[in-house]
């Protein structure tokens, strides 16, 4: 398979990508591994904690979902599109805070993925040790241009 830089996999800009690395992807068993690491540059960082609060975890499973769906359209020759979470379920985290210079695995797996919805199991952790997990549930609409004008 080809590999993708993280930036040409989400329709993001810096400094609003958070995700470091896609680690791997396996488009048949709808999975993907990515990486994140803290870094006082990130825009959600947080000095007087050290590090990025916890609940930082959802835009993090979101943009690993994002990598998963910009791979898949990449690789139908389609320009990755943006998403909208719609919720999630069973949000859990066990972290107040995810530390400076740390490094944070998350693991996706697709429950369900059409054109416009899809659903993901997702687990964040940092060396073996689940710090968050949640499943996500997203939309992409077939056009943003005309969603973004009748809906916002």
């Amino acid at each position: 398979m080809p590999e993708y830089n993280v930036s040409q996999l989400l329709p993001h800009e810096p400094p609003m990508i958070f995700i470091k690395d896609v680690e791997k992807i396996d488009l048949k068993e709808g999975k993907l591994t990515a990486k994140v690491v803290i870094q006082p540059t990130d825009i959600m960082y947080q000095e007087s904690l050290g590090g990025v609060p916890s609940y930082a975890a959802l835009e993090y499973m979101a943009q690993a979902i994002g990598c998963f769906v910009g791979y898949n359209d990449l690789e139908k020759n389609k320009k990755p599109g943006i998403g909208f979470v719609l919720g999630s379920r069973k949000l859990s985290v066990y972290e107040p805070v995810f530390l400076n210079n740390e490094v944070y695995l998350l693991d996706i797996s697709m429950v369900f993925c059409d054109e416009s919805l899809a659903s993901f199991d997702c687990v964040m952790y940092k060396d073996k040790k689940t710090v968050a997990e949640a499943t996500i549930n997203a939309y992409r609409p077939d056009n943003i241009k005309e969603f973004m004008e009748h809906n916002i």
